[in-house]
């Protein structure tokens, strides 16, 4: 069972088409890293899936439930952090905490409540006033409000956004502690750099069409005629051991980067055969690793070209 599947989804207002026959598989126990330009639908989608608007045309299931005829169901097992988490700023971080807690029905809710403000780095700071609160620490407490009712599924609508770079690094690893205790988390962000250091699998959608869904490593490489590049770095290297390097089976190309090597591949595991080459031909490696092209030069690459990866 996917933890988030869709078939067909559309959502018109009026002419305009926001979402178009969108088909999402969303696989339990992952990151998925939800990318588009600004208007692409991806907004519009959140809120067809939390089921605040409904779809003109499709269907969707959360965990196998229907979002036009479970929604009780599906929120009892979803956390959703807006881009802008609305508070009680009069009230502090854990007399919110305790108000939304109410409102799901969460067990040992003083329990949980010491839990998730250790969870998100506001331990000490439960009991201020959350008009106190910076941006970055409203974010931490959307986040803990999402979590309140231990959900299987984690949307995130811009997490990071205005945060300062502890903060971001701070969240970044939120997550990725929900990933290990097989939490999915549904992540939709314009920081591609987090993204791509977090996310498993990647969906890209342009004017409310799916263009792109792939496991990340598998898209990057995509974007480079599915070539693979080492990097080796050495002191030296001798035109002769390039020319050993460029025999090697599957090697598609080998240039000089600022004192590196850049070898073209079909196959990262080349890597230990173009090693042994370079040694054994005099070569003194220093370092070898794949060097993965970056998410934004790959998603806009696909976003200005409008391919379908598939």
């Amino acid at each position: 069972m996917n933890a988030i599947e869709t078939h067909g989804l559309t959502r018109n207002y009026g002419n305009l088409v926001a979402v178009k026959d969108l088909n999402l598989t969303v696989k339990p126990g992952i990151v998925y890293g939800f990318l588009g330009p600004n208007g692409a639908g991806k907004s519009t989608t959140i809120n067809m899936l939390m089921g605040f608007i409904k779809p003109t045309a499709g269907t969707a299931s959360i965990m196998g439930f229907d979002i036009k005829a479970q929604h009780r169901e599906i929120r009892k097992i979803t956390g959703y952090l807006p881009e802008r988490p609305a508070f009680y700023d009069d009230l502090s971080g854990k007399g919110n905490l305790e108000f939304f807690g109410k409102l799901v029905g969460v067990e040992d809710l003083d329990g949980r409540i010491e839990e998730l403000l250790g969870t998100v780095g506001l331990e000490g700071r439960g009991n201020d006033r959350v008009g106190t609160y910076s941006h970055g620490m409203r974010q931490r407490l959307g986040i803990a409000v999402a979590l309140l009712g231990k959900p299987k599924l984690l949307i995130l609508d811009e997490p990071t956004t205005g945060l300062d770079p502890q903060g971001s690094h701070d969240i970044r690893e939120v997550i990725k502690k929900l990933k290990g205790e097989n939490v999915t988390i549904f992540l939709s962000s314009h920081i591609l750099h987090e993204v791509q250091d977090i996310s498993d699998v990647v969906g890209i959608v342009k004017k409310g069409q799916l263009i792109v869904e792939r496991p990340i490593e598998e898209f990057l490489r995509s974007t480079e005629g599915n070539m693979a590049v080492i990097e080796i770095a050495a002191p030296k290297f001798e035109d002769s051991q390039l020319e050993l390097v460029k025999k090697i089976k599957g090697v598609g190309g080998v240039t000089r980067n600022n004192g590196f090597i850049d070898v073209m591949v079909d196959n990262p595991a080349l890597a230990e055969d173009i090693n042994i080459t370079l040694v054994g031909a005099g070569c003194r490696v220093r370092g070898i690793r794949e060097k993965m092209p970056t998410l934004e030069d790959a998603f806009l690459k696909v976003t200005a070209e409008g391919n379908v990866e598939g």
